[in-house]
């Protein structure tokens, strides 16, 4: 369903649907200034993931994560690095794969975690 927007006086907006050709008139509250022509400004991301610095390590590389890695937890590895890695391969083209494994624990309640770079 297609709608457009015609401004009308007094700050109203008509919405008029090109199908059944309904128009609806609301007010715009005088808080709210609708402007046209403003270009959008370029989307950025300000954080970045804690796992972001997987994408510098070289085949062969590993890390481990126990209960004394401040801000890291075992449990959490394995899914923080593979959305990393997902992400750097749809970005870049590049092949990246890492492995991730419970050293010590369970794999539902790991103690000691780690992760190595395969490819």
């Amino acid at each position: 369903m297609e709608r457009t927007r015609n401004q009308q006086q007094k700050g109203e907006i008509m919405l008029v649907d090109n199908h059944n050709m309904k128009i609806v008139t609301t007010t715009v509250p005088k808080c709210i200034k609708i402007r046209s022509n403003v270009e959008l400004p370029p989307a950025f991301k300000l954080t970045s993931h804690r796992y972001e610095f997987i994408t510098d390590m070289k085949v062969g590389e590993s890390f481990e994560v126990n209960g004394d890695t401040p801000d890291y937890k075992p449990k959490s590895l394995a899914s923080g690095v593979y959305q990393v890695a997902s992400k750097y391969r749809k970005t870049t083209g590049k092949t990246f794969k890492v492995a991730c494994r419970t050293i010590e624990g369970t794999s539902s309640n790991p103690i000691r975690s780690a992760c190595w770079r395969t490819e």
